[in-house]
């Protein structure tokens, strides 16, 4: 597992141009008596992007009393039943994003829904966009493919404003990318031709046709696919330098993930290094080079040395953050303790390996990884530690997997699980 995740960009990344908030209507009915109801009507009031994030992250910092309120906001929104709503477009957004982070899905699909109809009704092309965003988002994060698709149908089936209509072509490619999930690949080939045609040769949707081919493990078509689209973005004359090495830097990084894909470790190390030159402060990329090298027993000890690095430079850009409002907390990277836990484990430091694992594993938000836990498992029974290793293989297995690779690492789970238990007599 690569650990510096990059994501397909959203609607809100590739539409960085729109300013999206305000609110879209007035609230009526407020309850004064009910302190819990009248602090949640205060969302109403945060307009601003940088407000609403603030107050999102001040909102699900404790997680049982956010989903209390997600829960009571709900509520709320039954009560009115014909009424007005409680919530306007700047409530019923964070309160979508809150269910969204916690889970809650179907309290988040009520209120992006609830957004969407208020964006609607005054036909607001930009507001529609973040509503319809944050909807698709979520649905793909639940995994629910056919809402995404059914959504991004919806859309791409209605009329709308100008910035609704400029932004079809974005939604047919999450579409496209929902129906590559379900594993109809044939079809997704052909709808992102047309993309691709649309383009008239450009590089943004034959980056597409690649992660269709990935996502169909053509791991050799997906290289060579996105090395065409690297040539071609670094072909383009109109582009800025800026935007250009951003994007370039994107494709490297996914080409980094595809070759380790591909048991192709010497290229993958290549584009790390690439993108390593090019990105020193960057803590990701080191962590990413150091594990993989880690992880195929290579180079162990220069592996160790970038990932301390990257742990070190993730701190001091957590503590930049927290200074400056962004983060109320310092906590290490999950994945970097793993990484670093990992590297010790390969070169048999393993009760250093141990210290640094357990930390990574016990991360709330981060360390439910079925790696992760593995990790510590092997660490467990290279001490001689198996009912430890037991219980940390029986935990792996209830993690979800989040990638291909994924699957196969569950089969060798299952089966370090089934060995060590008829070890340990079980």
């Amino acid at each position: 597992m690569l650990k510096h995740v990059w994501k397909w960009p959203t609607l809100g990344l590739l539409l960085t141009s729109l300013v999206l908030f305000g609110a879209s209507k007035s609230v009526v009915g407020q309850d004064k008596e009910n302190p819990e109801r009248a602090e949640l009507l205060k969302l109403n009031s945060v307009s601003t992007e940088d407000a609403q994030a603030a107050k999102l992250r001040a909102f699900i910092k404790n997680k049982e009393k956010a989903k209390k309120a997600i829960a009571e906001a709900v509520l709320m929104m039954k009560d009115a039943k014909d009424k007005d709503k409680p919530f306007n477009f700047n409530g019923s957004t964070i309160l979508g994003q809150a269910a969204h982070i916690l889970k809650e899905y179907e309290a988040g699909e009520r209120f992006y829904e609830h957004a969407v109809e208020l964006a609607t009704e005054i036909n607001s092309g930009a507001k529609m966009l973040q509503a319809y965003d944050g909807l698709i988002n979520m649905y793909w994060d639940a995994k629910r493919y056919a809402q995404v698709i059914q959504v991004c149908e919806n859309v791409v089936d209605t009329k709308g404003p100008m910035e609704l209509e400029s932004a079809k072509p974005f939604i047919l490619e999450r579409l496209i990318q929902a129906k590559a999930k379900q594993g109809k690949f044939d079809e997704a080939n052909n709808m992102a031709k047309g993309l691709i045609e649309l383009d008239e040769g450009g590089w943004y949707f034959l980056r597409l046709k690649g992660w269709i081919q990935r996502e169909a493990g053509k791991f050799d078509d997906a290289i060579t696919t996105y090395n065409e689209v690297l040539d071609k973005v670094d072909a383009n004359k109109v582009m800025k330098a800026e935007l250009k090495d951003t994007i370039k830097d994107n494709l490297r990084y996914a080409l980094s993930g595809l070759y380790v894909d591909n048991k192709e470790i010497d290229k993958a190390a290549k584009q790390l290094e690439t993108l390593m030159k090019r990105n020193p402060e960057n803590p990701g990329y080191k962590n990413d080079l150091g594990f993989i090298w880690s992880d195929n027993d290579m180079n162990l000890e220069q592996a160790e040395k970038l990932i301390r690095e990257a742990v070190e430079q993730d701190q001091k850009d957590k503590e930049k953050l927290k200074k400056d409002g962004k983060i109320d907390e310092v906590v290490p990277n999950a994945a970097y303790l793993d990484s670093l836990g990992w590297v010790l484990y390969k070169q048999k430091k393993y009760k250093e390996a141990l210290e640094f694992l357990k930390k990574a594993a016990t991360d709330e938000e981060e360390g439910n990884h079925l790696e992760i836990w593995d990790h510590l498992a092997d660490t467990h029974m290279a001490l001689g530690q198996t009912k430890e290793a037991i219980s940390a293989w029986e935990k792996a297995l209830k993690m979800e997997d989040l990638s291909k690779r994924d699957s196969e690492r569950r089969r060798k789970v299952t089966e370090k699980l089934t060995k060590a238990r008829e070890g340990a007599g079980d």
